[in-house]
């Protein structure tokens, strides 16, 4: 059956390609699911088994990793909102950052963290667990997910990608993943190029420290926006970053589950 499922995820993943508009192709389907392709590389015998017992036929991170997506249209799952970014505003500290009531991208992971640690968490639980961490290690990778509040993390930053409307949180999201024309697996096996002492530091960051990377990498890409012409340049000098950031999530989610479950 998890084969099956394999398989049907590669194919429509490579239809989707040719078939669907580049708003499609967001860090949220290709590029979480090359994410959670990484990080299956990545996870010991026990964490594995472990996965397997609490998901069962979905036991395979790919097909989960853009569960915290598919759920934003059921109004019951609507507190999870603000579990997808963390916004520090231009010239802002952390420190000084009122965190949202209702949560954020930090609170989210460390929450289901707990969840994953604690023996006395349910199944069913740990599988909303797992979906989530899945999905929110790839979020706290993509810079613009820690962007400023007043733009909502860029998604107000007007450009044209090859000639047409975009904004520069979709260009990090969607277009340039999308211009490469790759299944998540080819994009896995590209990214996945770490060394194992390269792993072992990548998985000693905490998730703030995770956060700091994207916000610096974040504000260093507001200042290049320059006039908001958009393409093949662009490509050029920042898809390096795309890849390694997915490898760097997927690497520490692997991490993470590995410790919380292994």
């Amino acid at each position: 059956m998890k084969r099956c499922i394999k398989s049907f995820i590669v194919v429509t993943a490579v239809l989707s390609v040719y078939l669907l508009p580049n708003e499609l192709f967001a860090w949220g389907q290709t590029g979480h699911r090359a994410v959670a392709e990484v990080a299956e590389h990545h996870l010991n015998k026990k964490a594995k088994k472990a996965i397997e017992e609490i998901l069962g036929d979905s036991a395979y991170l790919p097909i989960v990793s853009t569960w915290m997506d598919d759920i934003k249209s059921d109004k019951k799952y609507a507190f999870m909102s603000p579990w997808h970014y963390f916004n520090i505003d231009k010239g802002q500290k952390f420190e000084d950052v009122e965190r949202n009531p209702k949560g954020d991208i930090l609170k989210g992971i460390d929450d289901m963290t707990k969840v994953l640690e604690d023996e006395n968490s349910t199944k069913t639980q740990k599988a909303r667990a797992i979906k989530i961490l899945t999905h929110l290690i790839g979020d706290l990778h993509q810079p613009f997910h820690v962007g400023h509040k007043s733009d909502l993390g860029g998604n107000k930053v007007k450009v044209t990608w090859f000639g047409k409307p975009s904004n520069i949180h979709r260009v990090w999201d969607s277009d340039m993943i999308g211009s490469k024309g790759l299944s998540y697996t080819e994009l896995a096996k590209f990214c996945d190029t770490a060394t194992k002492e390269e792993v072992a530091k990548l998985q000693s960051a905490t998730p703030k420290d995770m956060m700091f990377e994207s916000h610096e990498l974040c504000t260093k890409f507001y200042q290049e926006v320059g006039e908001g012409k958009l393409g093949y340049r662009y490509i050029y000098d920042n898809y390096h970053v795309v890849e390694r950031r997915i490898m760097e999530a997927g690497v520490r989610l692997a991490g993470i589950l590995n410790k919380a479950l292994g």
